[in-house]
């Protein structure tokens, strides 16, 4: 008797420790799946900015490429917007929980549990470190900018907008020059766009790989989990 009671003690607690899991699991699930819409969104920012970015360059580089025959108008304002940057904000709370927790364990689905750990993994290695490098890349580009290009047109850009720009370089297009005499400064700034550039792509497919591993998740967990209404 003593034996009987002993192990349905054991089973019933195997059995309120399963419950258990199986409560905090999908609470988890519920904030991960909340974690990755705020990652998509920030993503539907970031993907379409570093575009535009890619193309801004493009211009800028070809009316660099004219020497004195461009249109500084144009580059003025270029040079502005290629100023902008952005990093993605990663939503690891969730994530986070589970790796100081140690509770990676009670995800049911291995395949989900290895889904999450590789996107964690994807976001604090190669996304980080593209953009530590692409930041370096960044700060040489503002570097030689400012020593072509007056700054105060940024100011002015941030301030009143892309118009008011138009109209103010359109009614006085020498009051911002640009200083094109330092041949060197200007092939080096060319240059340097270029590799900036090449470091946006490279950040861009990273970028556009990892929405895409966000809502692999979310379509399986909607599935697996049968959440609704999400």
């Amino acid at each position: 008797m003593i034996f009987l009671a002993v192990t349905l003690g054991f089973m019933a607690e195997n059995i309120r420790e399963h419950v258990s899991d199986k409560e905090h699991e999908k609470k988890y699930i519920q904030t991960f799946y909340y974690d990755l819409k705020d990652d998509t969104a920030n993503l539907n920012g970031e993907i379409p900015f570093w575009e535009s970015q890619i193309k801004k360059i493009d211009t800028l580089r070809i009316e660099l490429k004219k020497g004195d025959h461009m249109d500084k108008k144009l580059a003025n304002i270029m040079s502005i917007y290629v100023r902008r940057y952005s990093n993605f904000l990663y939503h690891d709370r969730t994530i986070a929980q589970l790796k100081s927790s140690g509770n990676f364990r009670i995800i049911s689905k291995s395949s989900l549990a290895d889904s999450m750990m590789e996107y964690d993994s994807y976001i604090l290695s190669q996304l980080r470190d593209q953009e530590s490098h692409g930041q370096h890349l960044f700060i040489n580009v503002n570097n030689l900018h400012d020593k072509l290009f007056d700054a105060e047109l940024i100011d002015i850009g941030f301030k009143y907008g892309r118009a008011y720009l138009d109209s103010l370089l359109t009614a006085d297009p020498l009051a911002y020059k640009i200083h094109l005499e330092n041949k060197e400064t200007v092939y080096e700034f060319y240059n340097s766009l270029e590799f900036w550039q090449f470091g946006i792509k490279w950040r861009l497919s990273s970028c556009i790989n990892l929405q895409r591993k966000a809502i692999n998740m979310m379509n399986l967990i909607k599935k697996e989990y049968h959440l609704k209404n999400q």
